[in-house]
């Protein structure tokens, strides 16, 4: 394994890259091996293999391969065969990544997203993207910095196809949303729009893994005036904190950043709305637009 060979691509961890990460490192460790030491036996440097173990570098399966033997596990038996399946699983594109018009940091986000166990998210202004109907997701994207059709018609499918978590067989996230009365009044792509939003908003509250709560404007000041974030639970993972900016998109991982999301989180779940009723008002917007009111 030689640096100067393009065995893996650098690019920003994803949860499965640090689950590898940390069980190679587990390895390396338990073979009293230092990072130097380790990419001595491999023939690459300690700094590559430090990559590798936070998740940075998605290794191949003969990086892999390499490292188990260096570090005497056998790779025809646990843990190396599982590590090994890891390991080309992470070399497989997502559908994202064939997508080359999604901005690095978003198409990050999703990667995050896809594997996410848990997705906790306040919106301030806009219906959720995970619960966007087609023609309000398309109203949104046309108003943003796309201006090139083709462009916004991937932005459109690609948030269409973020949503396949939500009704997935196996490994369905929960999602759990908080939405400022705001979103259900501004009328995003006009009446027509809106309202199909807002039942479509009412419909999938019946699956047993959404949960919509509605901030009403009586709810006064709250903790997260400042905007909108998503909150990732990730399996065997600290969570990921995610916030859209006009200065471009945040990851929060510091463990200080996400107690404060988390404790904003619970703030505003305390003023809403409990889901029944949030439901009950979410129909009766969708009524009341129905009536030109």
């Amino acid at each position: 394994m030689r640096d100067d060979q393009k065995m893996a691509r650098f690019t920003p961890a994803t949860p499965r890259s640090r689950r590898l990460g940390r069980e190679l490192r587990k390895l390396r460790e338990g073979a009293s091996l230092t990072l130097d030491a380790a990419g001595k036996q491999v023939g690459s440097s300690g700094s590559r293999i430090q990559r590798i173990e936070a998740g940075d570098i998605k290794a191949r399966p003969g990086d892999v391969m390499e490292l188990l033997l260096a570090y005497g596990v056998a790779i025809d038996s646990e843990p190396g065969g599982s590590l090994l399946v890891m390991a080309r699983e992470l070399r497989e594109a997502g559908w994202w990544q064939r997508l080359n018009t999604l901005p690095p940091r978003y198409a990050t986000m999703i990667a995050y997203e896809e594997e996410a166990t848990e997705v906790r998210n306040f919106e301030p202004s806009l219906i959720p993207g995970l619960l966007q109907t087609e023609a309000y997701a398309r109203a949104v994207i046309s108003v943003g910095q796309e201006t090139n059709d083709e462009m916004i018609e991937q932005r459109v499918q690609a948030r269409m196809q973020r949503q396949a978590i939500l009704a997935r067989k196996q490994n369905r996230p929960k999602l759990h949303a908080v939405i400022s009365e705001a979103a259900l009044r501004v009328e995003v792509g006009g009446a027509e729009v809106m309202r199909e939003q807002l039942d479509r908003l009412a419909a999938v509250t019946t699956q047993p893994n959404i949960t919509v709560q509605v901030l009403r404007f009586a709810a006064g000041a709250h903790m997260a005036n400042h905007g909108g974030f998503l909150i990732l639970g990730l399996d065997n993972d600290l969570p990921l904190g995610y916030i859209d900016t006009l200065a471009g998109a945040l990851f929060l991982e510091a463990r200080g950043d996400l107690l404060r999301l988390e404790t904003v989180y619970d703030h505003l779940k305390s003023l809403a709305m409990s889901p029944a009723e949030s439901v009950k008002f979410i129909k009766e917007r969708s009524n009341a637009m129905a009536q030109g009111q």
